[in-house]
């Protein structure tokens, strides 16, 4: 009786086990096809732009489209999970990201095409909120902090691949297939998702449009009001883009915050934020994504126009970059699952504040050598943070409320993408303008480099202080 016991356990066992390897497989597809709306355009937004026969800004809408559709829909996503089943948004949220693919790819011109990539950013909110709840709820608890480390590595390695990728289409001269090709990837998902676990739980309540359309609001103005055209903009309309448009924001977001502390089913559950080390988790995650893009920008930025050397010479930097990325988020994982350790984050943190001093040195000496081993420095902090802050997250919250960590967790990521090219360029600008003439354009692009880095290194000081906030315990939350 035993034997047949045993063995049916074995059964069980395996029978998990292979449930979890499958999610795992299946979630870092999701991880992928949000790289693949990503990291292709930011590399090629120039070409993409005269190939379509528009201005680089025109162009940039693209990439911009695309994340505000994202950050915009994903609280609402992770509600909706929460509400109807991760497994079956994740499930559509595939198929509508394939449909804005085939579309972006068929798409005559500028116009069809940012439709599509709204669409196709929805598509990615309905993956990415629901991706980390369906994941943690097949994968056992002490192996969490691996399984999220194995999904960030792969969105890492495609980061990598897809900028390549991007580059490769487009000196080809066949742009329709940089948003063709993930197509066929997202269907594949699609099919994948009928094995998801059903985390369905029977909670019960609904969705506050309302304050969804307001945070989408609030997003998008605040976008429009940094991310305006300075060379074009005439002095008449300037005042738009600096004044009202602001206005705009700050009132939208007051209204949005009122709503939400009033409803009893609040998009953003308030009562999660109390949880001090559920919202200290938040924050990091917030600066691991603004420093995380910062990088992405800067870097190439002084190698080519600062320190004069080629693009591929910018490109092989944020390789470097990511591949030490790559290679320690297992490590941060693996680490965390092993020893529960409460100084990594702060430690990984302190790594990425230290990494940006010694970036704006090796700019200001104009060391590319030094900027590529202060690289690898930087991506340790990045890879270890990112799988350490992901699993602290998603468990912090009970059981019934992954949707609701999933969401705010990927909110923040794309929010903080959104602003992690936007405040380095303005300290940047800023800099780079009142040194103009002052021993050449390159000195002074070192220089807003330099204060750029230290700007971003005090952005990361901010996320060893909240990194040193206990992140451990469930809150007790009921709807």
């Amino acid at each position: 009786m035993s034997t047949v016991s045993a063995r049916g356990a074995d059964r069980t066992v395996a029978g998990t086990l292979d449930v979890a390897r499958s999610t795992v497989i299946t979630v870092g597809i999701g991880e992928t096809l949000i790289q693949f709306g990503l990291t292709p355009v930011v590399a090629v937004i120039p070409g993409l732009g005269s190939a379509l026969g528009v201005g680089a800004a025109e162009a940039a809408w693209i990439l911009t489209v695309f994340i505000l559709a994202l950050a915009g829909t994903l609280l609402v996503c992770g509600r909706l999970g929460d509400l109807v089943g991760h497994r079956q948004m994740f499930g559509a949220g595939t198929l509508v990201y394939a449909f804005g693919a085939i579309l972006g790819g068929l798409s005559p011109g500028l116009g069809m095409l940012l439709v599509a990539r709204a669409l196709q950013g929805v598509g990615a909110a309905m993956v990415s909120g629901n991706n980390l709840a369906i994941l943690t709820a097949a994968v056992p608890t002490e192996q969490q902090g691996r399984a999220i480390a194995v999904v960030a590595t792969t969105a890492s390695v495609f980061a990598v691949v897809g900028a390549g990728f991007g580059t490769l289409v487009l000196a080809l001269g066949d742009w329709p297939l940089l948003f063709l090709a993930p197509a066929p990837l997202a269907l594949w998902a699609t099919w994948r998702s009928r094995r998801l676990p059903d985390t369905t739980r029977g909670t019960r309540g609904d969705v506050d449009w309302l304050g969804a359309a307001l945070l989408a609001i609030t997003i998008t103005v605040v976008a429009i009001a940094l991310n305006h055209p300075h060379g074009t903009t005439t002095s008449d309309v300037m005042p738009v883009f600096h004044v009202v448009l602001p206005v705009i924001a700050l009132a939208t977001a007051a209204l949005f915050v009122l709503l939400e502390r009033r409803r009893s089913e609040p998009l953003m559950d308030w009562r999660q934020l109390r949880h001090g080390g559920f919202a200290a988790a938040i924050g990091v995650n917030t600066v691991l994504h603004l420093t995380m893009m910062a990088t992405m920008y800067l870097g190439p930025v002084l190698v080519v126009r600062g320190l004069g050397r080629s693009t591929t010479a910018g490109g092989m930097l944020m390789v470097m970059v990511q591949t030490s990325a790559i290679a320690t988020t297992f490590l941060g994982g693996w680490l965390y699952d092993r020893t529960r350790a409460p100084w990594l984050r702060p430690a990984a943190a302190g790594v990425l504040a230290a990494g940006f001093v010694l970036w704006g040195l090796s700019g200001v000496a104009g060391s590319y050598a030094a900027m590529l081993a202060v690289g690898l420095f930087t991506g340790l902090g990045t890879g270890v943070l990112l799988a350490v802050n992901n699993t602290v997250i998603m468990g912090a919250l009970p059981d019934d409320f992954r949707g609701v960590a999933s969401g705010m967790l990927e909110t923040t990521r794309h929010f903080a993408h959104a602003f992690g090219v936007t405040i380095p360029t303005a300290i940047l600008s800023l800099v780079v303008t009142g040194l103009a003439g002052a021993g050449g354009d390159a000195a002074a692009l070192r220089w807003g480099f330099f204060w750029s880095c230290l700007g971003m290194a005090a952005v990361a000081g901010m996320g060893v202080m909240l990194a040193l906030v206990p992140g451990g315990g469930k809150t007790v939350a009921s709807r």
